[in-house]
């Protein structure tokens, strides 16, 4: 389940919807943290609060996209000895 959960989040994370998600919600922050709005303002500028949260971000997709190459890696590696054994009785 954690390794469907894990595939997801890869392919989500490569697409368009992704990235226009995250554009809003950084122009938002930033917009609600630079005095354009009366209320706000709960990470100033230089945006510490909002790095670490990319950061941490980054951290964790990169190890679900890594689960996810590894989950690939086993089942191209499955296919591939089934592959093999095919090709080795077809020659009898």
């Amino acid at each position: 389940m954690v390794m469907k959960v894990a595939d997801w989040i890869a392919e989500f994370s490569g697409s368009l919807p992704f990235l226009f998600i995250h554009i809003v919600i950084f122009a938002v922050w930033i917009l609600l943290n630079v005095h354009l709005v009366p209320f706000g303002n709960f990470d100033p500028f230089p945006f510490g609060f909002l790095t670490l949260v990319v950061s941490l971000e980054a951290i964790i997709l990169s190890v679900f996209v890594l689960l996810s190459q590894n989950r690939q890696v086993a089942r191209d590696k499955v296919r591939g000895d089934i592959e093999y054994q095919t090709k080795l009785w077809m020659q009898r």
